[in-house]
């Protein structure tokens, strides 16, 4: 079978998305980074390593809670990060949070733009009772291109996209936040935020549709979403600096799911929490 444009084009952007990695790369390395604006002169490498644990539904939807404890690593080398999918990043920033190779296209005072890849595990049907006989959903490359804007007093605005590069049927999803940073003390600053979730058509089928040979196997009724909302969220962040390079790291969140995603037989429960809490060490950097 000949694949189409539309098949075609996960690998075009996957290959430019590469390109805009390498270029980046490469300007970190000639030393190109702009210098902060305080005058001190700029970090051109970092490494964190930590732990971080979490708690909360199996999956968006879910009844059943579930915990899970991992290790976390960052790199930073100039505008290039790498991370593993943990809460926190090298410069306590964020934007390695979820994992991968991420491109910082534009950092000013106000604002910042990043391209990012990172592998997306999927979905496994037996992660979650409510899952079992739906097969799994398969895992894929995602690109992730994100802007965002920084008003006076900690405020912040941000817009984010990740799309399937694989065309594994993962579809894309977008979000819109809004949020403030706050200094507590010399040691301590935290954060709030509000997020509003969307999915593409394929994407919401994927994890929340039910298909015809799916409601056979399961006694679910056959579910095909369109693309829509997907949730809204809100949640609290903290960062305690302990000396010598550890931190402490903490969060807790409330969502809700909605549009199509909410309609899905799968869910039992729309409204969700999550708490996370780790510990983090930067090592080097200059």
């Amino acid at each position: 079978m000949t694949a189409g444009p539309g098949a075609r084009r996960p690998w075009l952007a996957g290959g430019a998305a590469l390109l805009v990695c390498r270029c980046a790369f490469a300007q970190a390395e000639a030393g190109t980074e702009p210098a902060p604006a305080t005058g001190e002169p700029a970090r051109r490498w970092a490494v964190a390593v930590g732990a971080v644990g979490t708690a909360g539904p199996e999956f968006a939807g879910s009844s059943r809670i579930g915990f899970n404890l991992q290790p976390g690593l960052a790199l930073r080398w100039g505008r290039v990060s790498l991370a593993s999918r943990s809460a926190f990043a090298v410069r306590g920033e964020g934007g390695s949070a979820l994992g991968g190779l991420r491109v910082e296209l534009v950092r000013s005072e106000r604002w910042r733009s990043s391209l990012g890849l990172r592998w997306d595990s999927g979905r496994d049907e037996d992660s979650a009772t409510e899952l079992e006989g739906l097969g799994d959903v398969r895992a894929t490359l995602r690109a992730r291109l994100a802007l965002g804007y920084r008003f006076d007093h900690g405020w912040r605005t941000g817009l984010s996209v990740t799309a399937d590069m694989l065309g594994r049927g993962g579809g894309w999803q977008g979000e819109l936040s809004a949020g403030r940073d706050l200094r507590l003390s010399a040691r301590t600053t935290a954060g709030a935020s509000l997020t509003l979730g969307y999915g593409g058509r394929r994407w919401q089928q994927a994890y929340y549709g039910i298909t015809p040979e799916q409601a056979a196997r399961t006694g679910y009724p056959v579910y095909t979403p369109g693309s829509g909302l997907r949730d809204v969220g809100f949640g609290l962040s903290g960062r305690t600096e302990l000396g010598q390079g550890w931190a402490l790291f903490y969060g807790a969140s409330v969502s809700r799911l909605a549009g199509p995603a909410a309609a899905s037989p799968l869910v039992r429960e729309r409204g969700g929490w999550g708490l996370s809490a780790g510990v983090v060490k930067r090592l080097g950097g200059r």
